[in-house]
């Protein structure tokens, strides 16, 4: 029997300044949901007033939030992967933060299932 491995993780970078961001909130609530994914949300820079407006949406994504301290926000982005170093962006990992998939602009359903399919695709790439 081969062990289960963790599910992959949707990582989404956040600012409240970002209205993008803001309108995805609803999205990764139900997709965390629905989908049994895990969801980190790296929050960027006012940390007080980002986790206000993620618990007001769910109190599992301000809990699914973690803060860069001490580091510019675009700097953050960019070692991401995030080419331009703007948001929206968001990125898939699994184990090691081996990273599956990245998405510039605002996520969708389909675009959050689309990214934590590529993981799937490397962990069993025979299956589809």
């Amino acid at each position: 029997m081969i062990a289960a491995l963790p599910p992959p993780v949707l990582e989404v970078y956040y600012s409240p300044t970002c209205a993008p961001c803001r309108l995805e909130l609803p999205v990764l609530a139900d997709f965390a949901k629905a989908d049994g994914s895990r969801v980190r949300i790296v929050i960027l820079d006012q940390e007080a007033r980002a986790r206000g407006e993620l618990r007001a949406v769910s109190p599992a994504l301000e809990k699914a939030a973690v803060m860069r301290h001490g580091e510019k926000p675009r700097a953050v982005l960019l070692a991401a992967g995030d080419t331009d170093g703007i948001l929206p962006f968001a990125r898939s990992l699994i184990p090691k933060d081996k990273v599956c998939g990245r998405w510039r602009g605002g996520l969708t359903p389909a675009k959050a299932r689309e990214l934590v399919q590529a993981c799937a695709r490397i962990i069993s790439p025979g299956r589809r």
